[in-house]
């Protein structure tokens, strides 16, 4: 079914499922689930609800960008608020340090980051506890001088033993019958699919709980009854069980908009979460009605040199937007720059 999904994600590349990222670790976050007591039913390859690919807000996390640089329109602050970087790097920081780490022959099962509270890079070593023991400071000290290179002060490093859990048979059934409804839905998301190129499909999305069909189409298309119609034909051949289909038309422009802006938000977001001295613990975009960037800082709107600190943290990322390099993808959008404190008032 793993070669089946690829291709299924291939041939969705550019349109239907540019944004999902296909479940190769079911089993660990059932584990997880279990352990946690917040065990809800989830499609295992297609994401925990339906897979939608437009949001009007969404929270980000960094995806990692270079080193600092000074701007010279800032020389008397740029010991509080350096330039950010102008040449950054395409790769994630968990995934840099996870293939450093496999290079140099350490067994991880993971690598992955927790904003809960504290920024942590969390590491999960593969083996027994002998192992564990003897590599533990070893892979510290790779991530902790990954970080230091790019001058990522903000995050710690916290390395654990992976721990191999004990299904019950219980779990074991809901695993079973989480593939089993996995299978379903990837035949009918594949078949749809096919529709593609005929339907101008933009989006495609499938709730199992609710079974609810979502598809989008630019806002041009009319044959939404046929679509429909043909849908339900897929739907039937598959299946039993009734699903909802529902059709959204979006407007196309607004939809490129919307990538690029998020897009925008991930590679600004690189140095503003990886060092302290920025004091960003948050950030987030709208497109809705115009763009909108929003930086959440760890600053009270009641400290002194909040405002200071929002003004200048304002005009390094407007200058940041300026250069050549966010020029092709910001292009002639009119937007704005939001400081938010912690207890969430707008500092700019």
């Amino acid at each position: 079914m793993d070669d089946k999904l690829k291709k299924l994600k291939e041939s969705m590349t550019s349109t239907v499922l540019a944004e999902v990222k296909f479940d190769q670790n079911l089993e660990r976050k059932i584990y997880d689930r279990i352990e946690n007591q917040s065990f809800k039913s989830r499609n295992s390859h297609f994401g925990n609800r339906l897979i939608y690919l437009t949001s009007a807000a969404v929270l980000l996390f960094a995806l990692f960008i270079g080193s600092a640089f000074v701007s010279p329109a800032m020389a008397k602050m740029a010991a509080k608020i350096p330039y950010i970087g102008k040449y950054f790097e395409s790769e994630n920081i968990g995934y840099v340090i996870h293939e450093e780490l496999r290079e140099k022959g350490y067994s991880i099962s993971g690598v992955g980051a927790s904003y809960q509270g504290k920024k942590e890079i969390i590491i999960d070593i593969q083996g027994d506890d002998q192992y564990f023991e003897k590599v533990k400071n070893e892979v510290e000290s790779v991530a902790a001088e990954i970080l230091n290179a790019r001058g990522y002060d903000a995050y710690s490093v916290k390395v654990n033993k992976f721990q191999e859990r004990t299904l019950s048979e219980e779990d074991k059934k809901f695993m079973a019958e989480q593939e089993k409804q996995a299978e379903q839905d990837e035949g009918i998301l594949t078949a749809i699919n096919e529709m593609r190129e005929e339907y101008q499909l933009e989006g495609l999305g499938i709730d199992p709980n609710k079974k609810i069909i979502e598809i989008e189409v630019p806002d041009s298309v009319e044959r939404t009854d046929e679509i429909k119609q043909q849908v339900q034909q897929i739907v039937s051949a598959k299946t039993d069980e009734p699903y909802k289909i529902k059709i959204k038309k979006i407007n196309m422009k607004k939809r490129d908009q919307d990538w690029r802006w998020g897009e925008i938000l991930s590679i600004v977001g690189e140095d503003l979460m990886g060092k302290k001295v920025y004091k960003v613990t948050g950030l987030a975009y709208s497109v809705y009605p115009s763009p909108e960037i929003i930086f959440k800082t760890s600053l009270k709107s009641t400290d002194p040199d909040a405002k200071e600190h929002a003004e200048q943290l304002e005009k390094v990322i407007e200058d940041y937007l300026k250069t050549d390099e966010m020029k092709e993808k910001v292009k002639d959008d009119s937007y704005t720059i939001t400081i938010r404190s912690k207890d969430k008032k707008k500092l700019n």
